[in-house]
């Protein structure tokens, strides 16, 4: 039996599987909790000439957000499996709002670190990993047009916050912009948890793609629940894909966050004015939509592995452009060939992990590549501050993003292939059957 509400939702949109609902609700989370700090870049200027501050101590606050992000992204994910993701998106609303109020208050740098590095860093991993596990868990079949759809939905708010984010500031007060995006953004959040599900059980419905055999709207035990997610960890986490994909998603992470971060200063230092180098935050990001949608579902049909290292190389190569980019017309250019890559590269990742590891409790898993994520961004995001401080200059910043992402590339594959899982057995065994050892076929290519 359908619930209440999720019975009315189905009568307002019949032939729709409450699955694409629950991708809406996910990709609007997904855009309001993480534009904010994704279009990040959009304040470096304005603060560095406005408050004086330096490029190293304003992108410190997205370091520290990102740190932030890493280490509680484990613990969000043990919560997602242990109580579901509604209850830890419901906390990351109350952080998102508490750190975009204390954004508008700020007139002190360390204000800055408080509100984005601690309050919008929890933020982060109580929407990023709760938000992915409930996705793989509402699909059997088109798991990759549903990830697609949530990972564009991902893009596409940074895309629109750049621009509205910088004319915001500029037609209102610091303090009116950041309390109208707090506010505004966490009633609707909050309207949305209302119609909310953590798994298709909760509404009596079977996932979306499942044989008509399987029993609808059957719960598991909470022990029985706590003890697979257990088996489940253990088992990945005695292949070496499990700790490769850490690295991956922490490479290719510092090779965008220094640009999704510096580009608008790099522009500004060669001359472009703020609103013009704003949009080319935002048209990189608006590009990577639609490599956000298409890369799941190229993946989920041929592989997720090769269409992954494709779009890290699309992410690494095309950064050395800036070494010659100097008119506004360039700058535009190089932001939709960048784009391409930034898209693809980290939308894939639930896709990779269900084909190598099945289809287990995620949360735990998504919770450590994410740790991997954040870390990425904190390196990539402060990094680039502070060389510019010891060179004088973005260069060096530059060569590292491409190093970054092209490590990554070859990380990648060097993974074994996605045709056939890696635990099958998972379930067979409890946590203390599971042995340590990495056990796994040799790594080679798809």
């Amino acid at each position: 039996m359908l619930s209440r509400q999720g019975d009315r939702i189905t009568r307002f949109f019949p032939g729709i599987h409450y699955a694409w609902i629950i991708i809406a609700i996910a990709a609007f989370m997904h855009m309001a909790g993480g534009s904010v700090r994704q279009a990040f870049g959009v304040l470096v200027v304005p603060l560095q000439q406005d408050m004086g501050w330096s490029p190293a101590s304003i992108t410190l606050a997205y370091a520290l957000g990102s740190i932030v992000g890493a280490a509680m992204a484990p613990l969000s994910g043990i919560a997602t499996d242990r109580f579901g993701a509604r209850v830890v998106i419901v906390a990351g609303i109350l952080f998102f709002f508490l750190g975009a109020i204390i954004t508008g208050a700020a007139n002190q740098v360390w204000h800055l670190w408080i509100s984005y590095g601690i309050f919008l860093g929890v933020a982060q991993a109580c929407f990023s990993v709760p938000i992915l596990t409930v996705a793989t868990a509402w699909f059997r079949t088109r798991l990759g047009v549903g990830i697609g759809l949530l990972q564009a939905a991902h893009g596409l708010g940074p895309a629109v916050m750049a621009v509205f984010l910088s004319a915001l500031i500029s037609a209102l007060t610091w303090k009116i912009a950041f309390w109208l995006i707090g506010l505004s953004a966490s009633t609707v959040m909050i309207g949305l948890m209302l119609f909310f599900r953590n798994e298709p059980s909760d509404v009596g419905l079977r996932p979306y793609g499942a044989a008509a055999t399987e029993p609808a709207g059957k719960k598991a035990d909470p022990a029985e629940q706590k003890q697979r997610a257990r088996a489940f960890l253990v088992s990945m986490q005695g292949t070496n894909a499990f700790w490769q994909l850490i690295g991956v998603h922490f490479l290719g992470c510092v090779g965008h966050a220094i640009v999704i971060i510096y580009i608008i200063p790099i522009a500004v230092t060669a001359g472009i004015n703020m609103v013009s180098a704003s949009g080319i935050l935002g048209t990189l990001m608006a590009v990577s939509v639609l490599t956000r949608f298409l890369t799941p579902v190229v993946a989920d049909y041929l592989g997720a592995k090769r269409a992954m290292a494709t779009m890290f190389v699309l992410q690494g190569l095309p950064v050395l452009m800036l070494f010659w980019t100097q008119e506004l017309w360039q700058f535009y250019l190089f932001a939709v060939i960048f784009g391409i890559g930034y898209g693809g590269e980290g939308s894939a990742f639930p896709i990779i992990n269900r084909q190598y590891f099945g289809r287990g409790p995620m949360g735990r898993s998504f919770g450590w590549q994410q740790a991997g994520a954040g870390t990425g961004m904190a390196v990539g995001g402060w990094i680039g501050g502070v060389l510019y401080l010891i060179f004088g200059s973005y260069d060096i910043t530059v060569i590292l993003s491409v190093l970054a992402s092209m490590g990554g590339a070859a990380l990648i594959l060097s993974m074994p292939p996605t045709a056939k899982l890696l635990i099958p057995n998972w379930e067979d065994a409890s946590p203390s059957d599971v042995p340590p050892a990495r056990t796994q076929p040799i790594a080679s290519s798809d």
